[in-house]
This record gives structure tokens, C-alpha cells and sequence, in this order.
């Protein structure tokens, strides 16, 4: 089944949307899966990383419960964006790049862009950057990330800019100055990155994220 031909169906409860050009209404979580298991059939949920898959769906489906399971570290809130931890290979960027990849469908099928937001891992953001610096005719400006919905990918895998600039950290500064939504996958947990990128970092990430550790074994062995 191609994503032209699923019937895209919204569910009635309205949520705030401050871009009117999208419709309000929420995706039924009937939708997403089927659009899930059709897309990515090769995705495991195994008894090992259900509660952390399926709360991370529940949070975009905007779901009330969705610490159901209670793996939030800390105080829990749909206001919040995520930052997923944990070890090499369980996963979490192949899930989010499939929540994208489904939000896309939907925001070109029904203009919701509730599951859709822009990604870019921070490895690939610095050598933007750099390109930018070398370039008087590169379109890429920091500023454009400083708005709206954001995906940050290898989070603290990141080199520092002309070993002297941590662009990231100046990023999630930004990001929650604005109270943006940003969800984070990485490999560090919250006290590495906070000693990656200050303390001002490392206080503000509760206010920031819901902070969810993803344990299990590595898909890559």
C-alpha cells in the first residue's frame, strides 16, 4: 500500500495550532499505526522497548497518558519536546526518522502538521556551518533553526566550531529561550551534556524535554 492510497482519517478533538494555514484536529492513533506497520514493517517493538516506543507515540499523538508507563525521568509534559538517551543501536534514531517520514505523509495528505517536524543531525548542522563560513553565497543561517519544531539527531557527537564554539549548546539556548519544541536523540546522558555545554545547558533541560532513557540491546551487533 503507497501513502497516496491510505485513507488519511482526523479525529474530532481540536488542539491549539498557531499556524492557520493547518488544520486543527488531531491524527487518530488508528492512522498512525496502520501508516507505521505499513511503512516500516522491519521496526521491532519487542517486550524490551514497548514502553518507550509507545509512549514516544503517544506524546506526538498528543496523548494525555503517555507516561502511562512512567519512563520519564522527570516532571512529565505535552508542552515539552523529548530528549531520547541511550546506547548505540536501540533504535531511536530509526524511530524518529519514521515519525517524520509518516508526519510528512500526513501534512501532504490532510495539512496537519502535528507529527511533522524538520531534522538534521548535529554532525551534518557544523559542516553546514562551516560551508556557510566559506561560502558568501550559502543560504544556511543558525537563525533559521531558532523557529518552530526541530530534530536534533547525535546530539554531543558534534565537534566544537573551530574547536572553540559549542554551535549546538548556542542552539538549545536559543530553542528554550523561545520555548520551541525540540526533541533530541543522543548518545550522552543529561549529565555529560550539561558538562558538554554549561551548566546553563544542563539546569534548563527538565524545563525543556521530557527525558526518556532507552535501554537494550543494539540492533547493529
Amino acid at each position: 500500500m503507497t501513502s497516496t492510497q491510505f485513507p488519511y482519517i482526523l479525529s474530532k478533538s481540536v488542539v491549539k495550532n498557531r499556524q492557520p494555514d493547518f488544520k486543527r484536529t488531531l491524527v487518530s492513533k488508528h492512522v498512525f499505526w496502520s501508516l507505521f506497520r505499513t511503512q516500516y514493517p522491519e521496526f521491532e517493538i519487542t517486550q524490551e522497548n514497548q514502553h518507550v516506543v509507545f509512549s514516544i507515540f503517544r506524546y506526538f499523538l498528543q496523548q494525555p497518558n503517555f507516561n502511562e508507563f512512567g519512563i520519564i525521568k522527570n516532571k512529565p509534559g505535552l508542552d515539552k519536546g523529548l530528549l531520547v538517551y541511550g546506547g548505540y543501536g536501540v533504535g531511536k534514531s530509526t524511530l524518529f526518522d519514521a515519525i517524520h517520514h509518516i508526519g510528512r505523509i500526513i501534512l501532504d495528505q490532510t495539512r496537519s502538521a502535528q507529527l511533522w517536524f524538520p531534522q538534521i543531525s548535529t554532525v551534518h548542522l557544523l559542516t553546514r556551518y562551516y560551508e556557510s563560513q566559506q561560502n558568501k553565497n550559502s543560504n544556511f543561517k543558525l537563525e533559521d533553526y531558532y523557529y518552530g519544531k526541530l530534530y536534533l539527531d547525535d546530539v554531543g557527537k558534534e565537534n566544537k566550531a573551530y574547536n572553540r564554539e559549542e554551535i549546538i549548546g548556542k542552539l538549545l539556548y536559543e530553542r528554550h529561550r523561545r520555548r520551541l519544541k525540540t526533541f533530541v536523540t543522543t548518545n550522552e546522558n543529561p549529565s555529560a551534556i550539561s558538562a558538554r555545554y554549561g551548566h546553563h545547558i544542563g539546569d534548563r533541560l527538565p524545563e525543556m524535554f521530557n527525558i526518556i532513557k532507552w535501554e537494550g540491546k543494539s540492533w547493529r551487533e
